[in-house]
């Protein structure tokens, strides 16, 4: 019972943690990418983050320091892709995600968005009315929910602290569902620009650690 007493109280002797809740501004974004769905469809999606709460980590060691940081935002996109020869597709969708602050130059996301797929085939489409009669369907398609998970990278082009405009390079993979009375699995490749919009004022939680 000694010795567990006393290896509680050496643990506790060699790392102390703290937390403290603060304000601290963070930029939202808007984004505009080129997209590229395996194997031969080609798009577009246009987008904004808004971040909502930040948190910062300090781990302190008498001979080395590990800062992080790390806000959490929401997003709304919307995009359009064409499948040639067969369907064109316009996506709607919000999503919720995490993005990782590595320097002011740099910074990744991984993000979880849920959304509405509406496809218009190529062609022409009839439809045969109850009383017999052919008549056209005027942009004729049909409506999927979408759900996928993206993860992107960040580049700054700007020298110094004020970085305005970023690369974005963002693959992802997503569900189309109901399809054929299953679904249909997506993948596909994201690349275009990002522009750093007005500071928002948003509560963060900062973590000490100190390792002695």
């Amino acid at each position: 019972m000694k010795t567990v007493l006393l290896s509680t109280l050496l643990l506790l002797s060699v790392m102390a943690s703290a937390q403290d809740s603060l304000h601290i501004n963070r930029p939202a974004f808007l984004y505009c990418l080129a997209t590229y769905e395996l194997p031969t469809s080609y798009g577009f999606t246009i987008g904004t983050s808004i971040p909502f709460h930040s948190i910062i980590k300090e781990k302190v060691h008498k001979d080395f320091k590990i800062h992080s940081e790390k806000d959490e935002f929401i997003s709304a996109e919307l995009g359009g892709y064409r499948y040639p020869f067969a369907y064109s597709g316009i996506i709607v969708n919000a999503g919720i995600g995490i993005r990782y602050i590595k320097s002011t130059k740099h910074f990744t996301e991984l993000s979880f968005n849920q959304g509405i797929l509406r496809t218009v085939y190529d062609g022409k489409v009839y439809e045969v009315d109850p009383n017999g009669n052919i008549k056209e369907r005027i942009l004729f398609g049909r409506t999927y929910l979408a759900t996928g998970l993206s993860y992107s990278l960040n580049w700054g082009l700007n020298n110094g602290n004020s970085n305005l405009w970023f690369i974005q390079l963002k693959p992802a993979v997503w569900m189309q569902y109901p399809y054929n009375s299953f679904l249909k699995l997506q993948f596909s490749l994201q690349a275009g620009i990002s522009y750093r919009l007005k500071k928002i004022t948003l509560l963060t939680r900062t973590k000490y650690k100190h390792l002695l």
